[in-house]
C-alpha cells in the first residue's frame, strides 16, 4: 500500500514523529494506542467474529527487547484469529534505519523492516520518505508492504485485507500527519474501512 501525502508542518516535526513512531513499535508498541493507533483499538465486546470483521486477526504484545543504538527491537506476540489464539510467542524483530540519497540532503528515508522469527510473516516494511516543500510543508511517501507466510495468506482473502489490514495504514498514517501537525492526536472512536 502506497499513499502520497501534505504533513502542513516543518519536515523537522514529521522526523521527529515518524522516529517516535519506529521507536515506541519496537520498544513498547502498546503506547502506540495513546496516539499513533488511536480509532484502531479492537472491540473487545464483538461477539461473533468472521472472516469479514475488522478485528479478525489480533495481535497481543508481550515481551519487549531494544537497542537504541543498533535501532532493532523484539517484540514477542501471540496472534489471535476469529477471536481464538492461533499463534503463542511469535516474534516479531525489526530494525530501523535512516537514509538520504548519497549526494543530497533529501528525501530521507525513515524504513524499519520486519525480521520475522516464524512463518507467519515472509516479510513487511514501513517506509516514511519524507522532503521538504516549504517552511511548514513536508511531502509525505508512506508505503506498508506486506507478504505472509503460507498458512495466513490462505485465510487473507482480499475482502479480509481491506477490513482487517488495509484501512488501519491509512488510520495510522493520518495519525502520524495530525500528531506532526498538532502534536497530539484527537480521540477518536474505533474507525473501520471507508465505505466505497
Amino acid at each position: 500500500m502506497v499513499i502520497d501525502t501534505i504533513c502542513n508542518a516543518p519536515m523537522s516535526e514529521m522526523l521527529k514523529t515518524s522516529l517516535r513512531f519506529c521507536r515506541q513499535f519496537q520498544s513498547a508498541p502498546d503506547s502506540l494506542f495513546d496516539w499513533a493507533y488511536m480509532g484502531l483499538r479492537e472491540d473487545e465486546t464483538e461477539v461473533e467474529k468472521t472472516k469479514e470483521s475488522r478485528d479478525v486477526i489480533q495481535l497481543r504484545y508481550k515481551d519487549r527487547t531494544y537497542d537504541p543504538v543498533q535501532r532493532t527491537g523484539d517484540v514477542a506476540i501471540d496472534i489471535y484469529v476469529l477471536g481464538v489464539r492461533w499463534w503463542k510467542d511469535q516474534h516479531l524483530g525489526t530494525k530501523h534505519t535512516l537514509t538520504r540519497p548519497a549526494n543530497a540532503q533529501y528525501p530521507l528515508t525513515s524504513r524499519m523492516v520486519a525480521t520475522y522469527s516464524g512463518s507467519i510473516l515472509e516479510e513487511a516494511d514501513c517506509i516514511i520518505r519524507m522532503t521538504p516543500l516549504s517552511e511548514n510543508q513536508t511531502k509525505v511517501h508512506y508505503e506498508f508492504n506486506f507478504a505472509f507466510g503460507r498458512v495466513l495468506a490462505a485465510f487473507i482473502s482480499d475482502k479480509t485485507w481491506e477490513n482487517a489490514i488495509e484501512w488501519r495504514f491509512h488510520v495510522i498514517l493520518e495519525n502520524l500527519i495530525e500528531y506532526a501537525e498538532t502534536g497530539k492526536v484527537e480521540p477518536r472512536p474505533l474507525q473501520g474501512p471507508k465505505k466505497k
